[in-house]
């Protein structure tokens, strides 16, 4: 009977530790279930992390490659390149500096989410020399992708670097060659304003002949009251004339008065205004100029 009141106890005794046990061990597992859910989400957000810094890194290299090899920043490196593939060069060259910009900057923040990351590891998983590993090459690889960054950035400048030297070299040609065109347009329209330059005189033969635009030469037809033969001046000055444009000033208004041409042009390349006795009154319209001042530049109309 004794005995039996000592075993009612320790059996009471044993359940309860029994049940203490167990409770123990459902705390444990549910502290180990967080801890392996917490672990697990680490791993996939390092993961997530690194994937994407990869897969920016690679575009960036995609971009790079393209902008290397195409047809434009070919023409501008063996300086054929027009000036709008120069602009579309240099605005392609801008969109991917932006974008490594923005990959230096998602690197920054993937290197600080592994540190949080790495703690989080360290405070969860003292033991789990696997995790630990896994961060550490994870580093390394955010590491890596930087120095791949960097080396990249630094090789695009220098290739940047070069480009600009070469596209002042062509703006440098293009300014002395509109300089030299603008010389060039200068000379030809000089050449042109010279080439298209007439002049013309008209009056009686006494005024002409005191301007110096016609001369005597030759002996009198008669001793006494004959006069001398007229003839156009060997040297004659512009200045003495009215200078017109031979292919704009078509039409030559005339004083009062009946003409003849006295000159050598062909009066069969032009119209009188007016024509009395085979002179001309009024003005003179110069049909063919080409063919009409080809013979001389200066015009002589005798009045009477």
């Amino acid at each position: 009977m004794r005995s039996l009141r000592l075993l009612v106890p320790c059996a009471l005794l044993l359940a309860a530790c029994d049940n203490q046990a167990k409770q123990q061990l459902a705390t444990l597992a549910h502290s180990d279930s967080l801890r392996t859910d917490s672990l697990v989400g680490i791993k996939n957000d390092l993961l997530n992390e690194v994937m994407t810094s990869t897969q920016f890194v690679s575009a960036i290299n995609d971009e790079m490659a393209k902008l290397k090899s195409s047809k434009k920043s070919v023409r501008l490196a063996s300086g054929t390149a027009s000036e709008s593939e120069v602009t579309d060069v240099k605005a392609q060259r801008a969109d991917v500096l932006k974008r490594i910009r923005s990959l230096v900057a998602r690197l920054d923040s993937s290197e600080a989410r592994v540190e949080t990351l790495r703690a989080r590891a360290a405070k969860l998983s003292q033991h789990d020399a696997t995790l630990v590993a896994q961060v550490e090459q994870y580093s390394r690889t955010i590491a890596d992708l930087r120095a791949t960054v960097e080396r990249q950035k630094a090789e695009y400048g220098v290739t940047i670097a070069a480009l600009n030297s070469r596209i002042d070299t062509l703006n440098t040609a293009n300014v002395q060659l509109s300089g030299e065109k603008a010389a060039l347009n200068d000379t030809v329209s000089a050449l042109n304003t010279e080439k298209n330059t007439v002049y013309y005189a008209a009056g009686t033969k006494d005024d002409l002949i005191k301007a110096g635009i016609l001369v005597e030469e030759g002996r009198k037809r008669l001793l006494i009251l004959g006069g001398r033969p007229v003839a156009p001046a060997r040297e004659l000055d512009p200045s003495k004339f009215t200078r017109i444009d031979r292919l704009q000033d078509r039409t030559i208004n005339l004083p009062p008065g009946d003409f003849t041409i006295f000159s050598r042009q062909n009066p069969t390349y032009a119209s009188p205004l007016v024509k009395k006795d085979g002179k001309i009154s009024g003005g003179l319209h110069v049909d063919e100029p080409e063919k009409f001042w080809a013979p001389s530049r200066f015009l002589i109309l005798v009045k009477g």
